[in-house]
C-alpha cells in the first residue's frame, strides 16, 4: 500500500534524477530537509533507475484486491514538499 509519505520521498527522488543526481546527492539532501528522519536508504537507491527506465507512478504497483490509501490532496502535498526540496537545492 503507498503511503502519501512514500509518494512524496519518490517525488524528490524523481527530480533529483531530472537534476541528473546521484542517489548518494539524493539522500543528503533528503536528509539535509529534516522531514524525512528515518528514511530508508534502500528506498531512496532503488527508485532512481525506476525511473530512468521510463516509470512516470509514484505510487506502488497495483495488486488485486489492494486500494491505494493515496487520497486526491495527494498533488497538494506532492507540490509543497517538491517546493520545499528546490528550496534545498538552491541552497546547497
Amino acid at each position: 500500500m503507498t503511503s502519501i509519505g512514500d509518494v512524496e520521498l519518490r517525488s524528490f527522488v524523481k527530480f533529483c534524477v531530472a537534476l541528473e543526481k546521484s542517489p548518494t546527492e539524493t539522500m543528503k539532501m533528503i536528509n539535509s530537509t529534516g522531514k524525512y528522519k528515518k528514511c530508508s536508504p534502500a528506498k531512496v537507491y532503488r527508485w532512481p533507475s525506476r525511473f530512468k527506465e521510463g516509470r512516470n507512478s509514484m505510487e506502488d504497483d497495483p495488486i488485486c484486491g489492494r486500494q491505494s490509501v493515496v487520497a486526491c490532496s495527494i498533488k497538494d502535498s506532492v507540490k509543497d514538499s517538491a517546493d520545499d526540496l528546490v528550496k534545498h537545492t538552491q541552497a546547497i
